[in-house]
């Protein structure tokens, strides 16, 4: 009798000291910098009552020293609740070295636009991109879908990527990449960590239109009403490993498999499957 190797639980943790300094540039511009040290921390809890029992494994602990960086641009001005017009947008990088261990080095690098534009009173049409990818030594991963602040919500915790990546919220053995995922928002109608990669690009559409205060002539006194808001939305949005989407060769549409003992027999097979969720 053979039996399947037991599953462990794992319990992560990961310390942060951090500070930080903003530059303004001008009234509408400002440049920060924030150099920090970090602890990430893994323990095997196997059957063990952990924390009233010591860990039978020994941790794993993983030292990095790093800087984070970004420009932030805001000409916006708040006019209500969820109402804002003028623009805003941020570009931010930032860099993990491990201390350690410098395969475990990564990087990553995003951009962050958003407008909002007054169509009629307090009316408004706001638009959002967003792109942001990983890479370095050990790039880690954008997990797509979901919202902010979302009840019952629901994550997948399950899947792979073409290029044999695990979701690392399904995971099977112990990884630290969980501590430096990034959940990717808003994709209404998906779970979190629907699709995951080493990439991401997402947009946003929303008319937002307060119908009370739209309608009306004079004061309201109800703040329930005053603030009451319909909103009209679309999200579109994909995440990858490798070659981006785009193009017809991307690890998205294709995956390669090598068998024979010299790896001479080669299967390409294309997977039509729409890598945009919208």
């Amino acid at each position: 009798e053979v039996n399947a190797p037991q599953r462990h639980l794992y319990h992560y943790s990961l310390n942060r000291f951090e500070i930080g300094a903003s530059l303004p540039i001008s009234d509408r511009i400002r440049f920060t910098v924030k150099p920090f040290a970090a602890l990430a921390r893994s323990v095997d809890l196997t059957e063990e009552d952990y924390p009233s029992a010591p860990p039978v494994v020994a941790p794993v602990n993983n030292f990095y020293a790093g800087v984070k960086s970004e420009i932030v641009y805001d000409n916006s001005v708040s006019t209500g609740l969820n109402l804002i017009e003028g623009t805003r947008g941020k570009i931010s990088f930032q860099h993990y070295q491990g201390l350690e261990n410098k395969e475990l080095s990564f990087s990553q690098a995003s951009i962050d636009l958003r407008h909002y534009q007054k169509i009629y009173k307090e009316i408004v049409f706001a638009v959002r991109g967003f792109a942001g990818t990983f890479f370095g030594q050990s790039p880690k991963k954008y997990l797509l879908g979901g919202m902010d602040n979302w009840f019952f919500n629901k994550t997948k915790t399950t899947g792979k990527t073409s290029e044999g990546e695990f979701n690392p919220l399904g995971y099977p053995l112990e990884t630290q990449d969980i501590l430096f995922v990034e959940y990717a928002t808003t994709l209404r109608g998906f779970d979190y960590a629907n699709i995951f990669g080493n990439s991401v690009i997402l947009a946003n559409a929303e008319f937002r239109v307060p119908l009370i205060r739209a309608l009306s002539s004079g004061p309201i006194s109800s703040n329930f009403f005053r603030n009451m808001q319909f909103i009209a939305f679309y999200d579109i949005g994909t995440s990858w490993s490798g070659k981006p989407p785009f193009s017809s060769e991307n690890s998205v549409s294709y995956e390669e498999i090598n068998t024979g003992p010299d790896k001479h027999f080669n299967i390409k097979i294309k997977n039509y499957l729409n890598p945009w969720l919208y």
